[in-house]
């Protein structure tokens, strides 16, 4: 049974091909158009997903799309008739606007969708949960997806065995843990749904001296769940930048939004900080019921906010389940995958076959294009015998590097396939790269890739977290020996990395090590702020020269920039 995937539309669309129950293709279309979050119908993703599985559009049996149209029209159009007494201009406008989205969406599906092929609709937040939980190695497990809104749900929680999913209890918007952070980061002057991170990355330079107060707007409730106090908050009936996402009350008790190039005050961390708390601990507190209410010992997370590496690591550490499994592409670009298997179990397909123990699903480029490519632009090159090896050497002289190799990774980490490296040791390292080579601000962290053999030895019960998604503290005997990759709260978002998984990284870490006695190297992904992670040999040159990098290692080639002095 061929099936594809099709994942987001407003933004991060992504295309996916499941063959007989195996993901054998995924891509985002960002990293084929270049369009950071781009969305839409993800044509190039489909064409390349296909291509790579050597499938023809006619031998696709079904094509399973992220959410239900007609669902979301359902929900989302009666409520803006109630809030249009508020509201009328925006609410029409948003009626509007929901009527040609859906339209267009279907329209676009249809066209993709061969004629001996079957479309369906698949549900938003069981399609993210299917994502996580059919991609793990659990038989069964407890679910758990969050996100800023699917068709009208925004918090689901459910239960998988075999390959069945059944919701158990969802909460709808607005009453969003997603829009919420959302709207925090836009109040804190970031782009709210893509820079969420830089929050939670700010959060560890503040304190929660505000954590009492925000708790006046998601407040607990006795049964686990949570509930957001709607006099605090504006996005329910007139959000937008123009006048904000919460109300006067808000405003007048925690002061005016920042604005985008005004300094950062410690009254802008710690409300960072007093929201990653809140945040952390309401998933604690649902997390805390879903145990209960399951018994079981396995959490699959899934949805934008399953991204939030620190809160996953709270989830880790504190909460009540054995084992978690976070999908690598936890937000709508993941829900490709999901969503045609979800759809291939229901069909009766084969049984459950397949365990996503990587993310490098993407496209390749071999080492004969990378070749022909240097070539033909005449850039200075060498071919190394053995590139783990000769980069490793760079690196250990204190060398930044861009890092070009097999398939791309799915979702948004880098995790060794298109990555820019550094030395964990160097102490000066992590503010080199975010002022000369990512140009971002200066709080934000970098992560650390570690042989996985090492991991526990550097991080508290950390043996395996290949996706980059949990934050792990640092042991205190090991600060000092990597304090580029320690954070200012002595806690690191680790990758683990095995021979099997990425055999090649695998051995560029192992060879650093031989070196420098250290198993790890600082890891961030191979682009710079505002762009999708580099795809082809054009993309990569082009951030190589014009970034501090020192060295690009692509395929089997290294190219060095000369000293300048």
């Amino acid at each position: 049974m061929n099936i594809l995937g099709i994942g987001g539309y407003s933004h991060d669309s992504a295309a996916a091909l499941v063959i007989d129950g195996q993901v054998r293709a995924a891509v985002a279309e960002e990293r084929l158009s270049r369009v950071k979050h781009q969305g839409g119908v993800p044509h190039q993703a489909i064409a390349w997903c296909l291509e790579e599985g050597g499938i023809a559009p006619e031998e696709l049996d079904h094509v399973a799309g992220y959410m239900r149209p007609g669902l979301r029209l359902a929900k989302r159009l009666p409520y803006r008739a109630w809030t249009a007494l508020r509201s009328p201009l925006y609410s029409a406008g948003f009626a509007g606007y929901e009527l040609v989205h859906n339209a267009q969406y279907m329209r676009g599906l249809r066209q993709v969708t061969p004629s001996t092929a079957q479309l369906h609709y698949m549900e938003h937040h069981p399609a993210h949960a299917a994502s996580a939980f059919l991609c793990s190695p659990f038989e069964q497990a407890a679910l758990l997806s969050i996100d800023y809104v699917g068709e009208w749900a925004v918090t689901w929680t459910g239960v998988g065995r075999g390959g069945d999913i059944r919701r158990l209890r969802q909460s709808n918007y607005p009453n969003s843990l997603g829009v919420f952070y959302s709207a925090l980061t836009d109040y804190l002057g970031f782009l709210r749904a893509s820079d969420e991170y830089k929050v939670m990355g700010l959060a560890s330079y503040g304190e929660p001296t505000y954590y009492e107060a925000l708790k006046e707007v998601i407040r607990p409730l006795d049964d686990g769940w949570y509930s957001i106090d709607k006099r605090w908050t504006a996005w329910h009936y007139l959000p937008g930048s123009r006048c904000g996402y919460f109300s006067d009350k808000f405003i007048k008790r925690f002061g005016p939004p920042r604005k985008k190039d005004e300094s950062i005050t410690a009254h802008h961390r710690n409300l960072a900080a007093s929201a990653q708390r809140l945040l952390e601990d309401t998933v604690l507190n649902l997390a805390r019921h879903l145990h209960r209410e399951t018994g079981l010992k396995q959490l699959c997370l899934a949805g934008g906010v399953a991204l939030n590496c620190s809160m996953n690591g709270r989830l880790l550490r504190e909460g009540p389940f054995d084992d978690i499994w976070v999908q690598p592409a936890s937000g709508d670009d993941g829900i490709a995958i999901g969503a045609a298997l979800q759809l291939h179990h229901q069909l009766g397909g084969t049984p459950r076959n397949y365990v996503m123990e990587h993310a490098h699903l993407g496209p390749e480029v071999s080492n004969q294009e990378i070749g022909a490519y240097l070539e033909l632009t005449k850039t200075p090159h060498i071919k190394s015998d053995d590139i783990a090896r000769d980069t490793a050497k760079h690196l250990a002289d204190g060398k930044i590097v861009g890092w070009f190799q097999g398939k791309m990774e799915f979702g948004p980490r880098a995790l060794g396939s298109r990555s820019i490296l550094a030395d964990p040791t160097r102490s000066n390292m992590k503010d080199l790269l975010n002022k000369y080579v990512k140009f971002r601000e200066e709080f934000r962290p970098f992560a650390p890739s570690v042989l996985a053999e090492h991991a526990n030895e550097y991080f508290e019960n950390c043996t395996d977290s290949p996706f980059m998604l949990f934050v792990y503290p640092v042991r205190p005997e090991k600060q000092h020996e990597v304090p580029a990759i320690t954070h200012i709260d002595g806690t690191a978002r680790v990758q683990t990395v095995t021979e099997a998984a990425n055999p090649r990284y695998h051995a560029l870490i192992k060879a650093f090590a031989d070196i420098t006695g250290t198993p790890m190297l600082l890891n961030t992904s191979f682009n710079v702020m505002g762009e999708p992670i580099v795809h082809k040999p054009a993309d990569a040159i082009r951030c190589f020269y014009s970034t501090g990098m020192d060295v690009l290692a692509m395929g089997d080639y290294l190219i060095v920039k000369a000293p300048t002095s």
